[in-house]
């Protein structure tokens, strides 16, 4: 293969021959017009949902939930996600309402020794509600 990685102040910068450009440029152009609205109204449709949840008090911000992550775990975050569940996903928690929608805050996490944890906070009272990886304990300050 002819392609190389090159790190520049941080940023991995990546290096394609022009032949192998020009192989994959047709294919993806194609995928990319295909599915270039689509992708761009999931992604405006999801900022609007989280921008209302958190206005209406349903989600506290993400900048709270990453600080209690640093609080309770050694590690880099790879990843977050906010989630939207029924509110009955929780066995014996009965909510208020019927049609009441649950967020969570999902994060991944890769700990000092090279594992990747993943995190479920509920989004709104920052409650710690599972831990799912290989040797999460040892990635939890004590």
């Amino acid at each position: 293969m002819s392609v190389k990685n090159r790190e520049r102040k941080g940023r991995v910068a990546v290096w394609v021959t022009p032949t192998r450009l020009f192989r994959w440029l047709p294919a993806a152009l194609v995928v990319m017009a295909a599915s270039g609205p689509a992708v761009a109204d999931s992604d405006d449709s999801d900022y609007e949902r989280a921008r209302t949840a958190l206005e209406a008090g349903e989600i506290v911000p993400l900048a709270r939930v990453l600080a209690k992550v640093e609080e309770l775990y050694r590690g880099s975050i790879l990843e977050v996600e906010l989630e939207s569940e029924d509110e009955d996903y929780r066995e014996g928690e009965g909510g208020e309402d019927a049609d009441s929608q649950v967020f969570i805050y999902e994060i991944r996490l890769l700990t000092p020794q090279g594992n990747v944890l993943k995190l479920e906070f509920d989004a709104k009272s920052m409650e710690l509600l599972t831990v799912k990886g290989r040797d999460a304990e040892s990635a939890r300050k004590r």
